[in-house]
C-alpha cells in the first residue's frame, strides 16, 4: 500500500467530527505552505547563459585559489 492509500485509509477511521476538523485544518495550513515555497531550479535556470565561458573559468579559478588553500598550521 502506498503512502497516500495508507493516510486515505486512516482518515476514513476517524469518526471524531473534531479532530476532522483540525486535520482538515492541518491539510489546509500544509497546502497554504507549499503553495508558497517555491523550487529555486527555476531561479537558477533564469541566469543561464547570463555569463560566457571566459567569465565561467575566471570564477572557477577565483573559488578554486580562495577555497583550496589551507590556512594556519595542520
Amino acid at each position: 500500500m502506498i503512502l497516500k492509500e495508507q493516510i486515505i485509509k486512516d482518515i476514513n477511521t476517524i469518526a471524531d467530527l473534531q479532530s476532522l476538523n483540525q486535520l482538515f485544518d492541518y491539510v489546509q495550513i500544509i497546502k497554504r505552505t507549499l503553495a508558497t515555497v517555491s523550487p529555486n531550479r527555476e531561479r537558477v535556470l533564469q541566469s543561464a547563459g547570463s555569463i560566457n565561458d571566459e567569465e565561467a573559468r575566471e570564477i572557477k579559478q577565483i573559488i578554486e585559489n580562495e577555497f583550496n588553500q589551507t590556512e594556519g598550521d595542520w
